[in-house]
């Protein structure tokens, strides 16, 4: 390797390093005041609230990997533009290609990494989650859920609250759904609810209160429905400690996922696990397209500063998950266009970003000097 790839590299690590903490520190920073409630104010361990905390960096990482990589070359070439250090570079015949081999290495670097990270880390990641809210659950019943959100209290148990109690053992409005193998759902309605701490000869539990038990059986065409003044539901000890759902697509690696496809066709009732693999790929490939696209972006600013940097990585990471958020409300109606929608901004970033190497030698000028000319303006 040269000395000047060298030196490319040494400008880029740092900012990528800082860019990747910070962007991962913003994505968590939501979930703090939560995780923190669970140690000070409801007694959860604190290793197993790390041991949460840890289970939700695979899918944050995903994420901000790619962003990360963006940002840091959009720096180091912000900074060497502002300092005439690329206007040194080109008269000594280094151009745009000659910034591409290091640039691309940490490309490839990133890439394998989030490849990594979808293939395996975030079926272990969900995995860990659904079993840590189960272990919190048995440890300190109630601290695991929140108001108005769907919680996996144990695998195959769905429970929504309403109200939560500020201690986090009572609730009001409860609705709970229990998956049972080979027949629908059993749904569970109540006015109110207590949790059951887990002990010796029990494990954790629910006390409803004023309710009634819904059961829809297709088999038969019968419509079921039971009242109950008071009932305890405790959850099955082997499913706590079974680790979560595996038939769900967040919890399978990437050649799981492979299979569940060619065996469901990846349509209907299906077609979330043909989004989740081209999601997953999708966010790999874009770390190849964000560095090199960011070569061209970055050789263009001459401003000196993180502003326009920022600027144009935010622009780029709105354009793209415009597309992964287009593309998952598709997934059930139409898995072509949503798998088109997964790979269109990708597909775009690299042939604009080779294209755009290719003619550099050129003197083709596509990317006006924007930044040079604002800057000359003030």
């Amino acid at each position: 390797m040269k000395v000047i790839h060298r030196y490319i590299l040494s400008e880029i690590w740092g900012p990528y390093l800082i860019a990747l903490f910070t962007f991962t520190l913003v994505t968590l920073l939501h979930r703090f005041s939560r995780l923190t409630d669970l140690v000070v104010a409801k007694g959860v361990p604190s290793q197993l609230v790390g041991k949460l905390l840890l289970s939700l960096l695979p899918q944050f990482l995903a994420i901000t990997l790619p962003a990360a990589l963006l940002l840091a070359v959009l720096l180091a070439l912000g900074r060497l533009g502002a300092d005439s250090e690329t206007t040194a570079l080109c008269t000594a015949g280094v151009g745009m290609r000659g910034l591409v081999l290091p640039v691309l290495l940490l490309s490839m670097a990133t890439f394998l990494a989030s490849l990594f990270i979808g293939w395996a880390g975030i079926p272990w990641g969900q995995r860990n989650l659904t079993e840590s809210i189960a272990r919190i659950v048995s440890v300190r019943a109630g601290a695991g859920v929140e108001e108005h959100v769907f919680r996996d209290v144990a695998p195959d148990v769905l429970l929504f609250p309403d109200r939560v109690s500020p201690d986090g053992t009572g609730m009001t409005g409860v609705m709970l759904s229990q998956r049972v193998e080979g027949q629908d759902p059993l749904l569970v309605f109540a006015k109110e609810g207590k949790f059951l701490p887990e002990s010796i000869d029990r494990t954790a539990g629910l006390l409803l209160s004023d309710g009634t038990i819904h059961h829809d059986d297709r088999r038969t065409g019968a419509y079921r429905i039971a009242s109950f003044r008071e009932m305890e539901f405790y959850l099955p000890k082997r499913n706590v400690d079974a680790g979560g759902d595996r038939a769900s697509p967040r919890h399978l690696t990437l050649p799981e996922l492979a299979r569940k496809i060619s065996e469901t066709e990846g349509t209907g009732s299906s077609a979330n696990y043909r989004y989740h693999f081209h999601r997953r790929l999708s966010l790999a490939v874009s770390c190849l397209a964000f560095g090199l696209l960011a070569i061209p972006l970055g050789h263009s600013q001459r401003v000196r500063g993180k502003s326009p940097a920022l600027a144009l990585t935010l622009a780029v990471i709105l354009f793209y998950y415009l597309f992964l958020a287009a593309a998952g409300t598709l997934e059930s109606s139409s898995p072509a266009l949503m798998t088109l929608l997964l790979w269109v901004p990708n597909s775009v970033g690299l042939a604009a970003a080779c294209w755009l190497i290719w003619r550099s030698e050129s003197r083709l000028v596509f990317l006006p000097d924007l930044f040079g000319r604002l800057e000359r303006k003030k």
